[in-house]
């Protein structure tokens, strides 16, 4: 992406954010291009930047008993980060791309600078907290329901799981084993 198209696609997806304030957000922001496959940030290492999806989409998940356990999706316009990330802290989730994406990365000491000096950044760092407490908000619901509800209600809400993400890792992001999502998905 060249930076006119990194400018159009923040204007486009954040509109908490123009003029001024959207040069200064362009100024601490990079565009990558990565393959399916790699890890930004990595289970229990620090790491010093956030990203948006521009095109493509990640997984972030953690290592329980041997075994991954994902517990979030992202796609288009959505923000990449684990909190301790964004607090200076070491990361309880690696996040790994599940597809060839376009993401623009971001510094989170220069993010936090600007959030503290420019209110336009700090409504738009409020806004994605707000987002992702709207989303834990979703998943504790989520816990609550029986197998199948979990998955009809995550697939109605975003069918988009069904095309993107591998029934390992919508088994293991549902709380159940992929052989109990096969039969839930033959009964729906």
């Amino acid at each position: 992406m060249t930076a006119l198209e990194v400018k159009t696609f923040l204007e486009t997806v954040q509109d908490h954010v123009a003029g001024k304030s959207l040069e200064e957000l362009l100024a601490i922001a990079d565009s990558l291009t990565l393959p399916k496959g790699t890890v930004l940030v990595q289970e229990g290492k620090f790491h010093d930047c956030f990203y948006i999806v521009v095109r493509g989409s990640a997984k972030a998940f953690q290592w329980k008993d041997d075994e991954v356990s994902c517990s979030w999706f992202a796609f288009e316009n959505d923000v990449l980060a684990t909190m301790e990330v964004l607090d200076g802290q070491a990361s309880d989730e690696t996040i790994e791309l599940m597809e060839d994406s376009t993401l623009i990365q971001i510094k989170s000491n220069a993010f936090a600078y600007l959030a503290e000096n420019n209110l336009a950044v700090a409504r738009l760092s409020f806004h994605w907290l707000a987002e992702h407490t709207k989303f834990l908000g979703e998943q504790l619901d989520l816990n609550t329901l029986s197998s199948r509800d979990r998955y009809e209600n995550i697939t109605a809400a975003h069918p988009e799981l069904l095309q993107r993400v591998s029934l390992t890792d919508l088994a293991s992001f549902l709380g159940m084993r992929r052989e109990t999502l096969s039969r839930v998905r033959g009964k729906a």
